[in-house]
């Protein structure tokens, strides 16, 4: 704990004292440097104190509750009559009878005993098939349908994880705008889109009129000039340049070299040269096309213009086909639904735009969004399932596998052998409840082939009551059949059903000698009992720590959060009961959140401390003091605070009272002020020197 902690303790008072005595240093340091000493009738006036070297410490007192450390509920583990329960104020030990319950099956009993053990054949057979198959292998049925599996969960985890392609985003983008277009022309009919529509009706109506009309003269005199067009540019091309092209060719290509020639004679600008270069260069194309003659698959282009312009002249002299005269009529029918949908929706045609919109909008969500991790994850976990799946059935299974299986399959036999010594104890009439030590609870029934914590505890249990003194028996969380002859020795000698099983209904483990509390309201002798009826409290008293009983009381205290820095966990501190008498006890716990005091408005910690030794029971539930002292400075030089006097030039000092009478002042540092004491430091100081005080 550092110096600065110095805080609530004494500092003012401290401040006061020097101020006070600040006057009479002045007077003292006067008389110091003019007598030097004082005379035996001074000696008489002058009242001192002892210099102590001693631990600096801090005492500190809360109040707390004494109580113990856990409490369970006893619950009615059978139905039927009770016909006794432990008193109030009973400590209950190993092996001692809680209850006893008179019980008489009903139907409903009974057919549940017989589902059991049902149940319990139905799953020996399972288990006795997966052994069975497992050493038998698997048949070409079941590998070709693992085999569907694996593929199926690839196929179906890679259409998930495929993003969308541009085409697929487009397509979803167009059914938006259609579905959005389609809804916004039923909410709200503009005149413009009347028009439109009435527009394109128009339009339809006179395509389908000229389409049924046939061509006029001027499109038939249309397509006779572009195919005679067509066919002049196929004849040209065939024939080749003329003489009169070739030359103007090669006059360019001359004008353009001596063009090149005079920039490169003239002129050192790189750009003017390099265009000089590119017209040469074309000019030269130019020609050497000309001399080549037409490409054959230029002659080819033409000859499909050519054929081109034939076709449409053809198809316009010979009229419309059936299917343009239906593609135009379907167009009118169309435009003039549009017309009669803006006029007139109905609600069957609301909500279908507004479904197919809201589709639409989903539909390109979730393609733009694609899969979700959970869904991509869960993908391929299914594909990797399946291939584990596939491999685990070609595998031969493995000796740890086969124990397994085995195990499973005693595991199911046990449990058929529990089901029917349940069916067999179904008839009894005396269910008693016995407490056995343990930490684990009993949640099954204990029989041949178990194994496990609750085991052990049971084993340690029957050892501890001297039912486990036999040849072959051990502690070791296996119930083999030295476990289940000391059960049936237990059982003989309480007076029980003897089959060598534990139901959970004949035993409660506790942690210890636990006292019973007061019954539950509306419990008592000759009640009829449901099972799960709460019967009364169990306090916890003792628990068997290093093979001996150690007390669970406790003492929860709330400490002024101001003062957290005075313990630690482990400490050790002082409880005094009502009686004042004192115990021992150690800090076994400190809650990290403080709280509010509501009766005091200060913020508290909770402070749990355990007893080394029980108190009486008579304080159970009583407020006790929990006395904490904490050494804050080891072997320090201590005076008392009033001691203290303030030099003139700054600083602190004593007065040492000499032992011939004289008096000197010796310069002094502070450090802690505790309970009126304050520690101070100066070589001149030594433990049994006197100092002047205030009388």
């Amino acid at each position: 704990m550092t110096v600065q902690r110095r805080r609530r303790l004494l500092i003012a008072a401290a401040l006061a004292v020097l101020v006070v005595a600040a006057g009479v240093a002045a007077m003292m340091v006067i008389g110091n440097d003019t007598d030097g000493g004082a005379d035996a009738d001074g000696q008489s006036s002058v009242s001192s104190a002892l210099v102590t070297q001693r631990d600096l410490t801090e005492y500190l007192e809360i109040s707390g509750t004494l109580d113990y450390e856990g409490t369970v509920t006893l619950a009615a583990h059978n139905s039927g009559v009770l016909m006794h329960l432990a008193g109030e104020g009973t400590v209950v030990h190993q092996g001692e009878r809680l209850y006893l319950v008179l019980h008489e099956p009903s139907e409903a009993d009974t057919a549940r005993v017989l589902a059991d053990v049902a149940s319990a054949r139905d799953a020996l057979a399972v288990a006795t098939d997966k052994l069975n198959d497992a050493m038998s292998g698997p048949s070409e049925a079941d590998v070709a349908s693992a085999r569907a599996a694996v593929a199926e969960a690839i196929e179906a985890r890679d259409r998930l994880i495929e993003p969308p392609s541009t085409a697929e985003i487009s397509s979803a983008q167009a059914e938006v705008a259609a579905a959005s277009e389609a809804l916004d022309a039923l909410d709200n009919p503009t005149a413009g889109d009347l028009a439109a529509a009435r527009a394109d009706i128009a339009t339809a109506e006179a395509g389908l009129a000229d389409l049924k009309a046939g061509a006029t003269d001027a499109e038939i005199e249309s397509a006779e000039a572009a195919r005679q067009t067509a066919t002049q540019a196929l004849t040209d091309l065939k024939a080749g340049a003329t003489d009169a092209e070739i030359e103007t060719a090669e006059a360019t290509r001359l004008a353009a070299w001596a063009s090149l020639r005079d920039e490169l004679q003239k002129s050192d600008n790189s750009v003017e040269i390099e265009l000089a270069r590119a017209e040469l260069h074309t000019a030269e194309e130019h020609l050497a096309d000309l001399l080549a003659g037409p490409t054959q698959a230029e002659i080819d282009d033409a000859e499909a213009k050519v054929r081109t312009a034939e076709e449409a002249q053809a198809d316009l002299l010979a009229g419309p086909t059936q299917a343009e005269i239906d593609d135009a009529e379907a167009k009118v029918l169309a435009a003039r639904e549009r017309l009669d949908l803006l006029e007139n929706p109905t609600e069957v045609q609301y909500s279908q735009a507004r479904a197919g919109l809201h589709t639409a909008t989903e539909d390109l969500a979730d393609l733009r969004a694609g899969p979700t991790q959970a869904e991509t994850d869960s993908a391929h976990a299914a594909v990797l399932a399946a291939e584990q799946a596939l491999a685990d059935l070609l595998a031969a299974p493995s000796t740890e596998e086969l124990a397994a299986l085995e195990a499973s399959l005693a595991s199911a036999e046990a449990a058929l052998v529990s089901a029917q010594a349940d069916m067999v104890a179904h008839g009894e009439v005396s269910r008693p409840l016995y407490a056995m030590y343990g930490d684990s609870p009993a949640y099954r029934n204990m029989t041949m082939g178990s194994d496990g914590d609750d085991i052990r505890q049971l084993e340690e249990n029957l050892a501890d009551l001297g039912f486990g003194d036999s040849e072959g028996f051990e502690v070791d969380g296996v119930f083999d059949g030295h476990t289940a002859a000391a059960v049936r020795r237990w059982q003989d000698e309480t007076g029980q059903h003897v089959d060598g099983v534990v139901s959970t209904a004949d035993v409660l483990f506790i942690a210890g000698p636990s006292q019973m509390g007061p019954w539950e309201q509306g419990v008592e002798t000759g009640q009829e009992l449901e099972v799960g009826r709460s019967l009364a409290s169990l306090t916890v008293v003792e628990t068997p720590v290093n093979g001996e009983l150690s007390t669970t009381q406790r003492v929860s205290a709330d400490l002024p959060l101001g003062d957290r820095d005075l313990i630690s966990v482990g400490i050790a501190v002082n409880v005094e009961l009502p009686d004042d008498t004192d115990v021992a006890g150690t800090v076994a716990a400190i809650n990290p959140s403080p709280v509010l005091d509501e009766a005091t408005g200060e913020n508290v910690v909770e402070v749990t401390i355990l007893l080394s030794e029980p108190a009486s029971p008579t304080w159970i539930g009583a407020t006790v003091t929990v006395e904490i002292t904490e050494t804050l400075i080891k072997d320090a030089l201590v005076v008392p605070a009033t001691a203290l006097l303030a030099l003139v030039e700054g600083g602190s000092a004593v007065e040492i009272l000499d032992a011939d009478g004289s008096t000197r002042l010796v310069a002094v540092e502070t450090g802690l002020f505790v309970d009126g004491d304050v520690e101070v430091i100066s070589a001149e100081l030594a433990a049994g020197m006197r100092v002047v005080v205030p009388r």
